[in-house]
């Protein structure tokens, strides 16, 4: 049994989200991230990103019954050429641990360490287990068991920037204005040949999906949409054979 896939999965738990990204591209958006591991205060900020994960298909109803039943599985190749990086797992016991912690706390510019980049580091960096926000509610989450990989664009343009604080990421209309600006300027794109699998929730989605495919997608080329609408699979088939 294979401990990865060879595919990068997005899951989101709305059909219609998943013929926007087919459509536009995956949409960074603001992130309640957990840095309770680092810092005292805040507990968490909000970054810019969209996730993936290489999780073994044995495992992947746990994973859709927790982030939704539709998604897109897109081709390693793809994620690596697109700057997509795997998550480090941090251990608080391990020797990286107090040296990443004094590099968040006091960052050295005089070494190259710029905040910037050091909240880079940040963003792709999470504790082995940690919080999570689910709207309001904090959950406890084993990170690792996640296998995730993200996409965090750099940002050079617009009023928001890389992270948004504690209080502006708990009101709702300034991460909407910060998302909108991410779309205007920060969309991922990839082309049909880039994907590996569509996921939908039941066997009688997969017409929806291929009306879709065929009817609001006419700016790709015609036999790639095809070659598309042949890699459209159900979680009720999946199932069978896991």
């Amino acid at each position: 049994m294979k401990t990865r896939t060879k595919s990068l999965f997005h899951f989101t738990n709305s059909f219609e989200i998943l013929c926007c990204i087919l459509k536009d591209g995956f949409w960074p958006r603001y992130s309640q991230e957990y840095i309770g591991w680092v810092a005292d205060d805040p507990e968490f900020i909000a970054i810019p990103m969209v996730c993936f994960c290489d999780i073994p298909l044995s495992r992947l109803m746990e994973h859709t019954d927790f982030y939704g039943k539709f998604g897109i599985g897109m081709t390693q190749e793809w994620g690596l050429k697109s700057g997509l990086n795997p998550v480090l797992y941090i251990s608080n016991s391990s020797n990286l641990f107090p040296q990443l912690k004094g590099l968040f706390e006091n960052p050295h510019p005089e070494i190259g360490a710029s905040k910037f980049w050091v909240m880079q580091t940040l963003g792709y960096t999470k504790p082995l287990v940690g919080k999570m926000k689910r709207g309001k509610e904090k959950i406890d989450k084993n990170f690792y068991e996640e296998c995730e990989w993200r996409y965090i664009p750099i940002i050079y343009e617009g009023i928001y920037g890389f992270l948004v604080g504690p209080k502006e990421s708990d009101d709702p209309q300034i991460v909407d204005k910060a998302n909108v600006e991410r779309r205007q300027y920060s969309m991922l794109k990839f082309e049909p040949k880039d994907v590996r699998y569509l996921l939908v929730e039941k066997t009688s989605d997969i017409p929806n999906l291929f009306d879709f495919i065929n009817t609001k997608l006419g700016h790709f080329p015609h036999n790639e949409l095809k070659v598309l609408s042949t890699k459209i699979i159900s979680l009720d088939e999946i199932i069978k054979d896991i």
